[in-house]
């Protein structure tokens, strides 16, 4: 009886530190799910830059460029290895000799050579001399290192448009839902107003309803709008490589975007700009190099070389290794190609090709860098005048639900039209932010074809 007290106080004890472990993991749990990072369009961009996975792999491919380039011309280096045998003869060789006891009878005897146990090392080191491969692996070099980077600017490039272009069409979404929101609480009051209207047997029940219906769409609207957003800061979120369940919440000055939609219209275009054009340059260059090995291909490889040879000898195992034979040599090794079944006109004809192929390519690219650019120009003055357009039509929606809500109050007009300018306002400002943003989006497009688009992140 007298240890019941202190039981009841342990089962207390270890309830509460279960209770208080359990509130403390969900209270980390909720806070990491809920936590939000602010982040301008900078900074989107930076830390795409530094998480996304794609990205990571092209910068991995340069690296890897690099290597093998090295790993290819290391061949002008000495090549040093050891080789090592070791024998044991079930039958020994058999060779065959004169009579020596009668040479002149013209006989011949059967002699069974060397001992039944042998082991061998050969240290051996070989120099190039001259090599038509390692020629080619030489001159290439610079040029495959150079092709890598420029296919990961193309990828940097291409993960600006994606990320800006997603990051936009967030922006889009949050005012959709910030517009629809104000909506909401002005249609919200304009229902009670009629519902009091209709009770006091001011009005009849249209107006009432028609105020219902509006509100009922109103709030549809803003659930499709809720769930692009989160569709679209998934896409953005994909693209800059965040993962785990913290959420982007983007920050943005309007005024600022407003400086930022003016870009010059009358400048010359350039297509040795465009990363598509200096990659095929390289290309060129790359495959100019193939197409001079092919040419000098009948040339011979000339290589030096010294072995030095430990030879061991035993009848029996145990004997093997008690004396050591040795014999070194150098010389010069040249392997001369003579006839190769006409192989070295074909891959020269090959390579030949290749070349051709790659300069129409390159022309190809500066056609398709002139329809870019025009298609670039004509969109971004496109979107330019439907914003100025659109700020226009923003401004009298603005103007015209103020007079009518006024009038509506007065008893001037009916709550149809209060409800026809209203959808005007909302239209119209949700169509400004769509032509802004289509503007920058536009932009963005005008410098990336230009071949001025800024990856500096």
């Amino acid at each position: 009886m007298l240890n019941q007290p202190s039981l009841s106080a342990g089962c207390f004890l270890l309830k509460f530190l279960i209770f208080a472990t359990l509130h403390t993991a969900l209270s980390i749990e909720l806070f990491a799910q809920e936590e939000k990072l602010e982040m301008g369009l900078e900074e989107v961009l930076e830390y795409a830059f530094s998480h996304n996975p794609l990205l990571e792999q092209y910068s991995n491919q340069v690296d890897i460029a690099g290597l093998e380039t090295r790993s290819a011309n290391s061949g002008w280096l000495p090549q040093v290895g050891v080789m090592s045998d070791y024998i044991q003869y079930f039958e020994q060789p058999v060779a065959i000799f004169p009579d020596f006891d009668d040479p002149a009878s013209g006989e011949f005897q059967e002699v069974r050579t060397g001992v039944p146990y042998n082991a061998s090392a050969v240290f051996s080191a070989n120099q190039a001399i001259f090599s038509n491969e390692l020629f080619r692996a030489k001159a290439q070099a610079p040029d495959i290192r150079k092709e890598s980077n420029q296919i990961l600017e193309e990828v940097k490039i291409e993960l600006v448009m994606q990320v800006t272009t997603a990051f936009y069409e967030v922006l889009l979404a949050q005012e959709q839902v910030s517009l629809t929101k104000e909506d909401l609480v002005r249609q919200e009051r304009q229902l009670q107003d009629a519902k009091l209207l209709y009770e006091a047997g001011l009005t009849d029940q249209i107006d009432y309803k028609r105020a219902l219906m509006t509100l009922q769409n109103t709030r549809s609207a803003l659930y499709q709008y809720e769930q692009d957003i989160s569709m679209r800061s998934a896409r953005l979120k994909e693209l800059m490589g965040m993962k785990g369940p913290d959420q982007v919440s983007l920050n943005v000055a309007y005024d600022k975007l407003q400086e930022e939609i003016k870009a010059d219209t009358l400048q010359v275009l350039s297509p040795s700009q465009r990363i598509e054009y200096s990659l095929v340059d390289t290309r060129k260059a790359i495959q100019e190099s193939e197409l001079k090995f092919q040419k000098r291909n009948f040339l011979p490889q000339i290589s030096a070389f010294f072995d030095y040879n430990l030879l061991y000898l035993g009848p029996v195992s145990s004997l093997l290794f008690d004396q050591t034979y040795t014999f070194s040599l150098v010389g010069l090794r040249l392997n001369y190609p003579i006839f190769q079944g006409g192989r070295r006109n074909f891959d020269t004809r090959i390579a030949a090709m290749r070349l051709r192929n790659l300069e129409l390519e390159q022309d190809e690219v500066v056609n398709q860098v002139n329809r870019e650019y025009e298609e670039a120009l004509s969109n971004y003055k496109k979107q330019l005048y439907q914003l100025n357009v659109q700020e226009s039509n923003k401004t009298l929606a603005e103007e015209i639900y103020e007079v009518v809500a006024l009038q509506y109050e007065e008893g001037i007009k009916n709550f149809l039209e209060v409800i026809v300018a209203e959808t005007d306002l909302r239209t119209s400002r949700i169509n400004y932010y769509r032509s802004l943003f289509g503007v920058l989006t536009g932009k963005l497009a005008l410098e990336r074809a230009r071949g001025e688009l800024n990856i500096d992140y």
